[in-house]
């Protein structure tokens, strides 16, 4: 029988020695820790990330409060030139002519929509009131007055006006109560009369004739006629036609105005928000 050759086996290989740290014991592929420069970069990325979060959040916060304010305008503006445009169909008793009964339909104005307590106490004392009946606002308004324990200041006078207006037997029963909430309303001097509120705890201002009123604000054209209300006629142009009440915040850019205000719409500045505004921008 023919014996095959044999052959050596094969030498084993020479196993190669691994890092420290590398092998299957303890410790095994363990890494490195983060160097300063790495845990410095990590941290000005959530930095920045955090401040994009934080401006997103305060605009979206800011957008808010220009909505709410928006809404609780409208819902005044709705209680007031609805009353005020019925004044172009009031009867007026006494009128000799067309310029005289508007003269009297803007004086009933004055003392059914007052933005003044002066206004208000007029009427309890008959000055300026001649040729204008007692109506039942103005009654609720002197009453209102009378019985208070404290005269309110001239302190918002006109915001504590348009809040008696609409919620204190004015030419509103009650402007959806319900729908107030308390953050809403307030007395911003503490002299017992409520004002409205915007969403920078602010109140709410009210002028009956903004003559000088300016929309876009320092536009330098007047927003109304330079023809008085209720004269008849055609009034000279203007984009917002003939003079309306004004119901107006100072917005996120002029929040506080200031416990006084001119009657005739000068104080509206760039970013109030005001009645007018959608209807400026037609």
């Amino acid at each position: 029988m023919t014996t095959l050759p044999s052959h050596p086996e094969p030498a084993p290989r020479p196993s190669l020695p691994l890092p420290r740290g590398e092998g299957w014991g303890e410790g095994a592929f363990r890494r490195p820790a983060f160097t300063l420069v790495e845990l410095l970069v990590v941290v000005s990325i959530i930095l920045v990330l955090m401040a994009m979060i934080g401006s997103a959040v305060s605009a979206a916060r800011g957008s808010q409060r220009v909505q709410a304010t928006q809404a609780l305008i409208a819902r005044l503006d709705s209680v007031i030139q609805q009353h005020y445009s019925s004044y172009a169909s009031r009867p007026v008793p006494g009128a000799t002519s067309a310029a005289d009964r508007g003269t009297r339909l803007r004086l009933l104005a004055t003392h059914e929509l007052p933005d003044s307590w002066a206004t208000v106490q007029n009427i309890i004392s008959g000055t300026s009131t001649t040729g204008v009946p007692l109506t039942p606002p103005q009654a609720a308004y002197a009453g209102l007055l009378a019985s208070s324990t404290s005269a309110p200041t001239d302190s918002f006078a006109d915001a504590e006006c348009l809040f008696m207006i609409v919620m204190m037997g004015g030419v509103a029963d009650c402007l959806s109560c319900d729908a107030l909430g308390t953050s809403q309303m307030g007395d911003t001097d503490n002299d017992g009369a409520f004002e409205f509120l915007d969403a920078w705890k602010q109140p709410i201002r009210y002028v009956l004739w903004p003559s000088a009123l300016q929309l876009p604000p320092s536009s330098g054209t007047p927003f109304f006629s330079s023809t008085q209300p209720f004269t008849g006629g055609t009034p000279a142009a203007a984009k917002g036609g003939t003079m309306r009440p004004l119901i107006f915040s100072g917005g996120p850019q002029q929040p506080f105005l200031g416990p006084n205000i001119s009657a005739n719409g000068a104080d509206v500045r760039a970013g109030a928000i005001t009645n007018f505004d959608a209807e400026a921008k037609k």
